[in-house]
């Protein structure tokens, strides 16, 4: 891939994407978790955590999200 193209899709994905960062710990149970479920169904955590917070957030009307 050219570096034209590089750039042009990095410059895309700020306009498009807001870009969210999460920490686990390596020795996490929470870590072996993750991977073992993104090697099974062979997806990106990217994946895993827009489904969640689609489905999570489908859930809540307005007066749940506004205490």
């Amino acid at each position: 891939m050219g570096k034209a193209s590089t750039q042009y899709k990095e410059k895309y994905n700020k306009t498009a994407y807001t870009r969210y960062v999460i920490r686990i710990r390596k020795d996490d149970y929470l870590d072996e978790r993750i991977k073992e479920f993104m090697r099974l169904k062979g997806t990106s955590l990217n994946y895993l955590v827009t489904k969640l917070l689609t489905e999570y957030f489908g859930q809540l009307d307005f007066d749940e999200m506004n205490p």
